[in-house]
């Protein structure tokens, strides 16, 4: 139920018009921050989802010109991916409002226990982590 609220909340705040995304975008978009240049079979691997999914979502972010792909030049079927000018200038705006949302959720919480929780849950992926 919490990951359902935190991720309709993210969504509800990506709308905004300068930013305009879902959160699934968003998600492409995060590896892309971290690491432009990535290509789309290691995007699905990172981001645990099927390629046609991923690939789906790349061409949403392609036609709204946040993203592009190249040929990695060794195979043409390989896509690498890399950010727009549109996809770099969005970057500050859309991990504040995540921020933001996370600073709300973790309010009335000790910081002890939010380091608990982080890394029991952390435990949890690793358990159950293909």
């Amino acid at each position: 139920m919490a990951s359902r609220l935190l991720a309709a909340r993210l969504e509800s705040s990506l709308k905004r018009p300068s930013l305009n995304m879902t959160v699934e975008e968003w998600r492409i978009l995060f590896y892309l921050w971290n690491e432009d240049g990535i290509n789309q079979q290691e995007l699905a691997k990172r981001a645990n989802k099927e390629k046609s999914t991923i690939t789906r979502q790349i061409e949403g972010l392609v036609k709204k010109q946040l993203v592009i792909k190249q040929n990695s030049g060794t195979d043409k079927r390989d896509k690498l991916l890399f950010l727009t000018e549109n996809g770099k200038k969005v970057e500050t705006e859309a991990l504040s409002a995540a921020a933001d949302i996370t600073h709300e959720a973790e309010q009335g919480i000790e910081k002890d226990e939010l380091l608990i929780f982080k890394k029991v849950l952390q435990q949890i992926i690793t358990n159950v982590q293909p």
